[in-house]
């Protein structure tokens, strides 16, 4: 269902940016949404959107309580009553990924935000670094698959941070051993 723009997912993204476009709320979505958006085909079973501190404090007065509700112990985490469906507010500026690794690269400005199928989502090589700068193994495993889809090879890494070049090219050797083994290790 996911796939097919339905489900409980689907409808939380779909109602959270239209909400947030109505009340003229600059924001970015991130995570599986972004990384759908930029061609890998990857399910969730929550969303992720960014916008500026200012914003998250006029997003909390005028949604948490009549339309989305406050989860417990998580200060940017919302759910979506209607479809049981919770979703994460990153604040643009703030250090992205673990911050114990790296202090330099930030979370996107709304404004930095390209449609993609009409949903704002960081630009291809920025969504390449923030997933990068996680060390997660799902987020590299986005990259590798971006990497699949948009065919990319050495000469994107210097487009990149000179801070994630590496992992890159990590996330690069790594697409060229699954090609040559058929995914078997």
């Amino acid at each position: 269902m996911f796939f097919d723009d339905q489900g409980p997912v689907r409808e939380t993204f779909h109602s959270l940016k239209k909400r947030l476009e109505d009340a003229g709320i600059p924001h970015i979505f991130m995570g599986a949404t972004a990384v759908n958006a930029h061609g890998h085909r990857r399910a969730t079973e929550d969303v992720d959107v960014c916008m500026r501190s200012a914003d998250l404090e006029r997003f909390r007065r005028e949604f948490l309580g009549p339309i989305y509700q406050a989860v417990a112990g998580r200060t940017r985490r919302f759910m979506d009553p209607q479809t049981q469906v919770a979703f994460d507010v990153l604040v643009s500026g703030e250090v992205a990924g673990d911050s114990r690794r790296q202090r330099e690269i930030r979370l996107p400005e709304p404004s930095e935000a390209q449609l993609v199928h009409e949903t704002p989502v960081p630009s291809l090589q920025r969504l390449i670094e923030l997933k990068l700068v996680t060390w997660r193994f799902q987020d590299w495993g986005d990259v590798v698959n971006l990497i699949r889809v948009h065919d990319l090879d050495e000469t994107f890494a210097d487009r990149l941070h000179a801070l994630v070049r590496m992992a890159f090219l990590q996330c690069l050797d790594q697409k060229r051993d699954e090609d040559r083994t058929g995914g078997e290790h």
